[in-house]
């Protein structure tokens, strides 16, 4: 938590404040005729409450830092980042997507081989990997990950406009 690259500490819980933005968003596109009203009502008709973080010890580090883990369950964004996490698929088809570590050895399996003359295979460990993404390049990806959509349910501009709804919209309680 003392990350402030990653976390910033406000006063006071802003649920309610994220509630309002939502919405907004929600009335902006229905206004528009980007989603329908049972979508729109879909999205914003709940009572929000604030993301949870709690923490797992990395038992196999020093120092033991922890691993933290937020739950979303009926924050303000929640229905709106189901929506958004629908898109998913457009990304994960791509031929770079990695899902896992499983995954990533499957596909390297299938390299053919002899590696050419010079090849270097090196590991890495990203260390705090979400936050570390520079989102103007996210954004850039999924907008051409959804442009290449053949035919998309909800437009590229709309999702893009949800994701960083709820990306920007982030808040969690820490009760010590």
């Amino acid at each position: 938590m003392s990350d402030s690259a990653t976390y910033e500490e406000v006063p006071g819980d802003r649920t309610r404040s994220v509630q309002n933005k939502v919405k907004k968003v929600v009335d902006t596109l229905d206004k528009k005729g980007s989603i329908d009203n049972d979508l729109g009502r879909y999205m914003t008709g709940y009572e929000g409450t604030s993301g949870k973080l709690q923490g797992n010890p990395k038992l196999h580090k020093p120092g033991m830092p922890l691993r933290t883990i937020v739950s979303g369950r009926n924050h303000p964004t929640e229905k709106m980042a189901e929506i958004v996490e629908e898109l998913r698929e457009h990304v994960t088809s791509l031929p770079s997507y990695i899902r896992d570590t499983t995954d990533f050895l499957n596909k390297i399996k299938n390299i053919p081989k002899p590696l050419p003359e010079g090849t270097l295979i090196f590991c890495m460990d990203v260390k705090a990997l979400y936050p570390s993404v520079p989102r103007a390049d996210a954004r850039a990806a999924v907008i051409k990950a959804l442009n290449g959509r053949s035919n998309p349910e909800i437009s590229t501009e709309v999702g893009v406009r949800m994701m960083e709804t709820v990306l920007e919209n982030n808040t969690i309680s820490l009760s010590i």
